[in-house]
């Protein structure tokens, strides 16, 4: 199974290849392997379908890098020394801890490397730390990094535990590696196109002088152990997802939604949430759950001739009780005046029932989840809406993804094992029309009245 990991390894290191494996190389890189650089490669980008090892691929980098390639010497006395291995969930992240630790008590020639093992890595006898991370980069910090081997870097940013984007990631550690000339391992199944992976791909596969090692390849070029009959009946399912899992095909079906620089243009530093006045007509949109693993969102906004104002945004993260965030919201809309606020048709007459019992009406939305992003989209891009500065909704918005379904129908939702619950309170409440309100603001008057103090620093 390995021999042809080996291969790309010796490629990635400047090692002697025989000649025999050129059409290998060509296929997997898009380079002749005469011109490929005798001092191997600083940075590397493996992009290979599931099921072909890469994990444990990562793992025995990592051990190497950490043990065998000398940069130790390249530290100044004192300084620490660090192998960074980082993964976007903590699932994938202790898979590759688990391969450490059978690799250093495996090898003979590294089972009295380890002097101390805790939740977070492994502290070597030469003072380096393999650390282990999941989708944060901020602990890296402090240390001369001599390696960064970040695994399912395409996936980055797809879900809460992870930083924002690919891009990100390997901006913020590059700086670590360059006193030490450390290497950055990415290694991943392809995914959307766009971010690191994708334009990394797109300059340096098959450029013989590109700066960058692209090895892509399906998942049995590196495991031809995995059956075939697997990868078959994957695309029989869902043959765009396959090509990418299996294929190592960046998704044809999966595009970017919004550039998130689009975004932040119309996000509004420094406001977290605009105060209620009895002179404004607010409405709300919410996204309610079932509270065990999603969460919830509320959005209230208003109009004014130009723009839809985003005023308060708030996340009612799982678990939680149905019942008692409904409550909470309730609270949140008689601040802002209102009787009523629409959602989805999430069980929808339990959230009437619920939403009725604290006073407020609930109305179903008109439109599909998709189609109010697709009626967002026009009001970002032409700045016609103000947003709070949330970084949850930033990130929530930027990671939308279009898809092409049957028919030819674009769809628009959070990736896989993502959420989207404040960036749909958003969209929901910058297409209503229609608002309810109550009478009375509790004291609040005019443009003034009995201001929250604790507020004002809110105010922009």
């Amino acid at each position: 199974m390995w021999k042809n990991w080996s291969i790309a390894l010796r490629v990635l290191y400047g090692l002697p290849v025989k000649s025999k494996y050129a059409p290998l190389i060509k296929e997997c890189t898009g380079r002749d392997i005469n011109l490929l650089p005798k001092n191997g490669f600083d940075t590397a980008l493996f992009l290979i379908g599931r099921r072909s090892g890469k994990s444990r691929i990562a793992a025995v980098i990592a051990a190497f890098e950490s043990t065998l390639s000398e940069k130790e010497n390249l530290l100044s006395r004192g300084e620490l020394g660090m192998v960074a291995v980082i993964s976007p969930t903590k699932l994938q992240s202790q898979i590759v801890k688990s391969y450490l630790r059978a690799i250093f008590d495996e090898t003979p020639l590294l089972q009295n490397e380890v002097v101390q093992e805790d939740r977070g890595g492994f502290e070597l006898s030469n003072k380096i730390r393999i650390q282990i991370l999941t989708g944060d980069y901020k602990s890296v910090r402090g240390f001369s990094l001599v390696c960064c081997v970040a695994e399912e870097l395409s996936f980055f940013g797809l879900t809460e535990e992870s930083v924002k984007s690919d891009v990100e990631l390997v901006r913020a550690v590059k700086p670590g590696l360059a006193t030490t000339k450390g290497r950055l391992i990415g290694i991943s199944s392809p995914y959307a196109k766009k971010g690191y992976c994708f334009n990394t791909h797109k300059k340096n596969f098959g450029n013989d002088s590109g700066k960058v090692l692209v090895w892509n390849c399906p998942s049995r070029t590196m495991n031809p152990t995995l059956p075939q009959s697997v990868v078959d009946e994957a695309m029989q399912e869902d043959l765009q997802s396959a090509l990418s899992e299996y294929g190592g095909q960046f998704r044809e079906d999966v595009a970017i939604f919004l550039p998130r620089e689009v975004i932040e243009g119309v996000v509004k530093p420094g406001r977290v949430e605009l105060l209620p006045y009895s002179d404004i007509d607010y409405f709300g949109f919410c996204d309610v759950s079932g509270g065990r693993s999603e969460d919830a969102g509320l959005s209230i906004a208003h109009r004014t001739e130009t723009k839809v104002v985003i005023d308060f945004v708030k996340r009612y993260k799982s678990p939680h009780s149905p019942q008692a965030v409904i409550s909470l919201m309730a609270d949140e809309l008689r601040r802002y005046g209102l009787g009523k606020v629409t959602g989805d048709n999430y069980s929808a007459e339990f959230v009437v029932g619920a939403f009725k019992a604290n006073g407020i009406s609930y109305e179903k939305s008109k439109l599909p989840k998709s189609a109010l992003y697709l009626e967002l989209l026009p009001r970002i891009c032409s700045g016609q809406i103000e947003l709070l500065d949330n970084e949850v909704l930033v990130n929530q918005l930027a990671n939308l993804e279009r898809r092409t379904v049957s028919g030819g129908k674009d769809k628009i939702d959070h990736p896989t094992n993502g959420k989207d619950d404040l960036a749909n309170a958003v969209a929901g409440a910058s297409f209503i029309k229609r608002r309810s309100r109550i009478g009375g603001f509790g004291g609040l008057s005019g443009s003034s009245g009995n201001i929250n103090i604790r507020k004002l620093n809110v105010l922009t």
